[in-house]
């Protein structure tokens, strides 16, 4: 199988520098996956949003945790996010969580926070905030398709009928919603700004990879069982492909052009995990998930390694030849993996893992420092 070489430029030229890739191919592969897959989002914090803290809950649930609501808006839109802080006399690491659309029908994180695929206690206890976004703030998933009006769409782009091809889509305002959080984050002073991530379960996942893409800011990229379009190379793919993911309005107008022609598309998804380098990455698999395909999610990672060790010296990820032990973490190097067994989820076993590696690559290994 042929995979788009992440170090030749479209002229030809190799890649073999730090001031090559930072300078010309990182933002020639960025712009690529903007024109082709996720369309192209705006450009920075919007004139005159705002961030109001509307509810704050001390000791939340008996726990040494502040509860805080934020109502983010700007013009006539506002979006909200809900907030759990450890209460420590330090600055804490944070995660930026998409909640999608089916995990907010089936939970309500103030009544019940030891959520199945959220367990804010847990994660609070090990000493990191995590801030949650829910997706249909931003705009509504993929039953509301194709409108265009709603959410954010209906300030930032108004004007439905000129649409253009490349022009940003569901996943691409998801990201740039996880980007506002990161905007709202930098002014809180109790949160470690050098140390957020972005997370999210399958397509949360892939906008995760998208923001962190887009967002130096996010240290930390989290993709839980992302598959398609997320993080598993498309070639050579069992499952989910083009044609069936397009079905959903995640994507912008020229991607379609590709139902039938995925060999034409100019990237692939080891060129996406690849512009988040040389920060934290960390990809999850499901062993029965033959939808996202674990195979070519360890894939994604094998290729994407090469611009971890060529440009930046570091190690990427670290993985035994095929197949993959499950449930058993692989975190040696920069880009983080498990396969937990069973289906398509993500669970509170995972944010251990996840919690695991960023506090071996944070601090030592040291737990909630």
């Amino acid at each position: 199988m042929n995979y788009p070489d992440i170090l030749t430029s479209l002229s030809g030229e190799k890649i073999n520098s730090r001031f090559l890739w930072e300078n010309f191919r990182r933002g020639e592969i960025a712009g690529l996956f903007g024109d082709y897959v996720y369309g192209k989002c705006p450009a920075g914090k919007p004139d005159g949003i705002s961030f109001k803290v509307t509810k704050v809950i001390g000791g939340f649930h008996g726990h040494k945790i502040t509860y805080n609501e934020i109502t983010a808006g700007f013009s006539d839109y506002s979006f909200k996010i809900m907030g759990f802080v450890p209460e420590k006399k330090h600055k804490v690491p944070a995660f930026v969580y998409l909640m999608i659309e089916a995990q907010e029908k089936r939970s309500d994180l103030l009544e019940e926070p030891q959520s199945d695929f959220l367990p804010v206690l847990d994660i609070a206890e090990r000493g990191y905030a995590v801030f949650v976004l829910p997706s249909s703030g931003i705009y509504p998933d993929w039953e509301n398709k194709a409108d265009y009006r709603k959410g954010v769409f209906g300030v930032l782009s108004p004007d439905r009928e000129k649409r253009r091809s490349n022009d940003w889509a569901t996943i691409s305002a998801w990201a740039w919603g996880m980007s506002r959080v990161i905007d709202y984050l930098e002014t809180r002073d109790d949160i470690d700004t050098d140390n957020i991530a972005v997370a999210g379960h399958s397509r949360g996942g892939k906008t995760a990879l998208w923001c962190a893409a887009n967002d130096s800011r996010a240290s930390f990229a989290v993709s839980n069982a992302s598959g398609c379009m997320g993080a598993a190379v498309l070639r050579g793919k069992t499952g989910e492909h083009i044609k069936d993911i397009n079905i959903t309005d995640w994507f912008c107008e020229n991607f379609k052009k590709f139902n039938d022609n995925e060999e034409m598309l100019p990237v692939d998804q080891h060129m996406l995990l690849s512009l988040i380098a040389p920060r934290l990455l960390y990809v999850e698999s499901c062993s029965e998930d033959d939808w996202a395909d674990p195979l070519n999610e360890r894939l994604a990672c094998r290729l994407a390694s090469q611009v971890y060790s060529e440009i930046y010296g570091l190690k990427g990820a670290v993985l035994p030849d095929e197949p993959v032990e499950a449930d058993k973490a692989y975190h040696e190097g920069s880009i983080g993996y498990h396969m937990k067994s069973g289906k398509h989820s993500i669970t509170s076993e995972d944010w251990n893992y996840y919690m695991d590696f960023w506090d071996k690559k944070r601090n030592g290994g040291k737990k909630g420092e």
